[in-house]
């Protein structure tokens, strides 16, 4: 009985962290939806959600002007993202990273720190 216990707890602790692996990436929006639920947080309250530190993202960035190495998706929306790590000769471009760090800037900005900006494939 206990082996037959066993086994069912690690077939299911496998389902489940296959279904994580393989869990459709984030998209823009849902960035910029946390980032305005973040907003309205008060003092102690104001921590990134789960939802999207260490989770993969799908972007297509593209650089700000005047040689910084820092991106955006909407410039309205005051979220700029940048790269831990990046290619060689990256220079914006869809790329599926993982978010590693939320910063929140002057006015109502955020800043993304993603792990890795490489070109993504199809």
């Amino acid at each position: 009985m206990k082996i037959a216990i066993c086994i069912a707890a690690a077939v299911s602790a496998v389902t489940v962290c296959h279904a994580l692996a393989q869990q459709a990436p984030l998209v823009y929006s849902d960035l910029v939806k946390e980032a305005r639920k973040y907003e309205k947080l008060e003092g102690g309250e104001r921590i990134v959600s789960n939802k999207v530190l260490f989770h993969t993202v799908r972007l297509d960035l593209k650089p700000f002007s005047g040689g910084s190495k820092d991106y955006y998706v909407k410039k309205a929306d005051e979220i700029g993202f940048i790269c831990q790590t990046s290619s060689t000769g990256f220079k914006g471009g869809t790329v599926v990273a993982e978010v590693v760090k939320h910063e929140e800037g002057a006015e109502g900005s955020h800043f993304y720190t993603l792990k890795n900006c490489t070109p993504a494939t199809k």
